[in-house]
């Protein structure tokens, strides 16, 4: 990762930085604005992602910036996946008392609730963040930030390698070889979910700098590897590439899921966590993204 971006990346996660008392007020009061009332379930599903990453980011950036010498970054990354699924399944907790404040302002009188609800809750997270600046550790510590924030890294496990070079194996487009080559030099960062012995499916990857990067250099790899788990619901398991360079590996639920299904999914708590292992190679159907959706991978 270059270091400018490496940088502004570290900035955004630390708490005494403008950069995010900015990012943090600004997604606090645009999230406000929508109404969970009025969505379809497909939006309402979004909108629930959409809070849940931001509780994520909320509790990473929080124990980044505070207690980062007692919480590993593998740690971390847990408890950032725990808050998500708390915001999650607060969800309908959370939306009601939005409803119920929105008509409390309604019938007050006030032309555009939502608005008024946005902007009090933009003021309440820049006050948060205000006075998070004045507690006594902020004023001990400075605004010092450090941009190498490399976390701890562990070799790439057998398992986790075979799936990587089958899916980078499907094709030489989409900067496969050049991902290729940043696997073979790559370390892996372990990823803890609710359960800090338990499995979790998703992995991180550190390159060395100065390898060649892939283009696009921000996206999904196109190949996706599908695959029948949890009483034979589909799940897909695909790569990250961020600034060129080979990022994740994780697993989703299935496309193919309905509304309903994703929706009742998730109100039950249930998630991919609750996969066992990852799957093995043999198991997984290749599919590569074309404009028509999902095709399998030509032999």
């Amino acid at each position: 990762m270059p270091v400018s971006l490496r940088a502004s990346l570290a900035r955004l996660n630390d708490t005494r930085s403008i950069e995010h008392g900015v990012v943090w007020t600004a997604a606090n009061g645009l999230l406000m604005l929508i109404d969970p009332r009025t969505l379809t379930p497909r939006g309402r599903l979004l909108y629930r992602g959409a809070m849940a990453v931001l509780g994520a980011w909320t509790a990473w950036a929080t124990m980044r910036t505070d207690a980062r010498d007692e919480i590993a970054p593998a740690a971390r990354g847990g408890y950032s996946v725990g808050a998500a699924g708390l915001m999650m399944a607060a969800s309908e907790v959370t939306e009601g008392l939005d409803a119920r404040i929105h008509d409390a302002i309604a019938r007050r009188g006030a032309a555009r609730p939502r608005v008024a609800m946005a902007l009090g809750s933009a003021v309440l997270a820049a006050g948060t963040w205000f006075a998070g600046l004045r507690s006594p550790a902020a004023q001990a510590d400075g605004f010092a930030e450090e941009a190498d924030d490399r976390p701890e890294t562990i070799p790439v496990p057998a398992d986790v390698r075979a799936l990587v070079e089958l899916l980078l194996g499907a094709t030489d487009g989409f900067g496969a070889q050049e991902l290729r080559a940043q696997l073979a030099a790559a370390e892996a960062v372990g990823f803890e979910g609710p359960e800090p012995e338990g499995f979790w499916p998703g992995i991180g990857f550190e390159v060395p700098d100065g390898m060649p990067a892939a283009v696009p250099g921000d996206a999904n790899f196109p190949v996706v590897g599908c695959f029948s788990a949890l009483d034979g619901r589909t799940f897909e398991l695909y790569l990250t590439v961020l600034g060129g360079r080979l990022s994740t590996l994780s697993v989703s639920e299935g496309r193919a899921w309905t509304d309903d299904e994703q929706m009742a999914w998730m109100e039950a708590g249930r998630g991919v966590h609750e996969l066992p292992a990852w799957p093995a190679p043999a198991d997984l159907e290749l599919l590569i993204e074309t404009p028509s959706g999902l095709t399998p991978v030509s032999a």
